[in-house]
């Protein structure tokens, strides 16, 4: 229980007037105060005993309580989605009962997350419930950035009906939702495996084929299908029959490794080099799946969590459900994860490093080895030097020296044969990839 401005003002005029009366010799304001005091007792007493006891489930499970007594408040949370992309909306409807056979002045709060924006109504209200009744309140959510979050629990503030005491309880109501990266569409990312798999896929290599693209014409032999038949082609050759050639598609392997060390979470919450790390992860993977590859993907932070290869449908939200939950913290060296993983690659395979390349003594030296093994290596890099120029938190002069040293850092990872992109803040992914492989 608690006191309410109300109360307390009462309070302090009651032994305002009873000092006072003492001091005057006055009864009647003696009398008063003790009267205003037995009365402020006897309805703290009554608020504290009252029926203002509260609860919370979902309202899916409402058809479950049927013919269950309630308590006095009760609280129930439908949300529209439990998964979202960023920049999503969350539709939330809270329903509140007054099961009691009183009015109560309900005083409510949904909690929120704090990344979270209010875009329409309002997770707050004030009002009063008569017996037996209930009353709805529904609010638009924002979801700016991934992870893992709560809505919840449900603050209740209950008041007399004389607005002096009131009783607060928590409703323990949790509506957990998923966050997953915005994806960027990408029409080409310039990637193919030098080795590919062989079997139907869509990863196409310069070889005659079970297909579906056009890759030249023969003259027909023994065996040829009829439908492959270039009728116009045979028309022009004197009646030559000649047939046409596709190329044979193939599936590969392509590896996603996301750097989610402590350091790539500097800059702003919103604006650093995991965030887009994560954001190209996740449109790279839907891109490559597209094409049926094989997509696996590894983040290393403090622990190295990877994600078999895998194609379709459901490896792209096992995947998207991995990077919305890669927390910035540890400093696992690269070699660690390359040292790790290699041993269980197809030679050849595309290899995708998203990394602000900082504070790693073995970058060099991972990318060598993947070179030396005929690893297709593409480094994008999502400067945090760009995030923290752009929000003043170095100078001009400390930003010049760091750069410089990065860019001699990428130099030398272009030096061993692996492509590597200074990605900057407001590039496009494809952009970046396009300008990785020298377009």
């Amino acid at each position: 229980m608690a006191w309410s401005r109300k109360s307390a003002m009462f309070a302090s005029l009651s032994v305002a007037m009873y000092l006072l009366g003492l001091v005057l010799r006055n009864q009647q304001l003696v009398t008063v105060a003790v009267v205003l005091l037995s009365f402020l007792t006897w309805a703290a007493l009554r608020t504290a005993h009252g029926d203002v006891a509260s609860t919370g489930r979902r309202s899916e499970d409402a058809a479950f309580d049927e013919g269950v007594q309630l308590q006095s408040i009760v609280a129930m949370r439908k949300t529209s989605s439990s998964r979202v992309f960023e920049d999503g909306e969350i539709e939330v409807t809270l329903r509140i009962q007054n099961n009691s056979n009183t009015a109560k002045v309900v005083e409510l709060r949904d909690r929120v997350p704090e990344v979270m924006r209010i875009k329409k109504g309002a997770n707050y209200v004030l009002m009063e419930i008569g017996p037996k009744r209930e009353t709805m309140i529904s609010y638009t959510i924002e979801t700016p950035l991934r992870g893992f979050y709560s809505i919840g629990p449900v603050c209740i503030r209950v008041q007399d009906e004389l607005g002096l005491f009131h009783n607060e309880k928590e409703i323990q109501l949790y509506d957990d939702f998923l966050v997953f990266p915005k994806m960027e569409d990408i029409k080409d990312a310039m990637i193919k495996s030098r080795v590919p798999k062989i079997f139907t896929g869509a990863v196409n290599i310069r070889n005659p084929g079970e297909g579906s693209n056009f890759y030249n014409l023969r003259e027909y032999l023994p065996g040829d299908p009829m439908r492959k038949i270039n009728w116009q082609a045979t028309a022009r050759q004197d009646g030559k029959m000649m047939v046409n050639e596709f190329e044979r598609d193939a599936v590969s392997d392509v590896i996603i490794i996301v750097d989610s060390r402590a350091v790539s979470e500097t800059g702003p919450v919103s604006r650093n080099s995991l965030v887009y790390s994560t954001r190209a992860a996740a449109s790279l993977t839907q891109y490559f799946l597209s094409r049926r590859d094989s997509v696996g993907v590894v983040v290393y932070g403090d622990e190295i969590v990877s994600v078999d290869r895998d194609t379709g449908k459901k490896q792209l939200y096992i995947i998207l459900t991995k990077l919305a939950g890669a927390m910035a913290k540890g400093n696992t060296p690269l070699k660690i994860v390359t040292n790790r993983i290699m041993p269980h690659i197809h030679r050849g395979s595309p290899i995708i490093i998203l990394s602000p390349l900082e504070d790693d003594p073995t970058i060099v030296d991972a990318v060598r080895d993947l070179r030396a093994r005929s690893f297709e290596v593409t480094v994008l890099s999502p400067s945090s030097l760009e995030f923290e120029f752009d929000a003043r938190r170095i100078d001009r002069t400390g930003y010049e020296v760091l750069k410089t040293e990065r860019d001699i850092l990428m130099t030398e990872l272009r030096g061993l044969g692996a492509y590597v992109m200074d990605w900057e803040p407001d590039m496009l992914l494809f952009t970046a990839l396009a300008g990785a492989r020298g377009f």
